[in-house]
């Protein structure tokens, strides 16, 4: 099956399993947002630095309820070849981040979102919200809510990003 019809099977497969995440396509028109923040280390961080692999966006904050239960599925998803899973944390105390990813390991980068403007331009304004961004830097799928434990759309999804050819898209943003 080609990624076009692939992503026309995504968005066409009708009342969605309740097991599964609402997938949507980036907003067309929209560009890719730049995703520069500081680590939790206070060293400056780029997405483009992960070029060349598809890259889960996952914007929470550790009072958010279906952000803490959505961890497992991004650790899992953080193993994967081919992929790298960045948290972006809304508007936290450092010292609050620190206990919380001592406490709940995420196994993945931290970045702060001290301001809360990059949530506003990469988010519609609802916590968790993931983004998948292809091999090439462009913002291409996003799911606003929870994901829940046995979703298949979103995995569907980063896997038919990986069968993309990388050359494919590498001037659009």
């Amino acid at each position: 099956m080609s990624t076009g019809l692939l992503f026309a099977a995504l968005l066409s497969a009708g009342a969605a399993d309740a097991k599964d995440a609402t997938l949507r396509p980036w907003p067309a028109g929209q560009p890719t947002p730049a995703l520069q923040l500081t680590g939790l280390d206070g060293q400056p961080w780029d997405v483009t630095s992960l070029r060349g692999k598809v890259v889960v966006v996952n914007f929470w904050a550790s009072w958010c309820g279906p952000c803490v239960d959505e961890l497992p599925v991004l650790k899992g998803l953080a193993g994967r070849d081919g992929v790298a899973v960045v948290g972006v944390n809304y508007k936290e105390p450092l010292d609050t981040i620190e206990r919380f990813t001592k406490d709940h390991p995420l196994g993945y980068p931290v970045l702060r979102d001290r301001t809360g403007d990059a949530f506003k331009r990469w988010t519609p304004g609802v916590m968790p919200t993931t983004i998948l961004v292809d091999r090439t830097g462009r913002a291409r799928w996003r799911t606003v809510g929870e994901i829940p434990p046995d979703d298949t759309k979103l995995r569907a999804a980063i896997d038919a990003l990986l069968a993309e050819p990388q050359h494919r898209t590498h001037n659009q943003k």
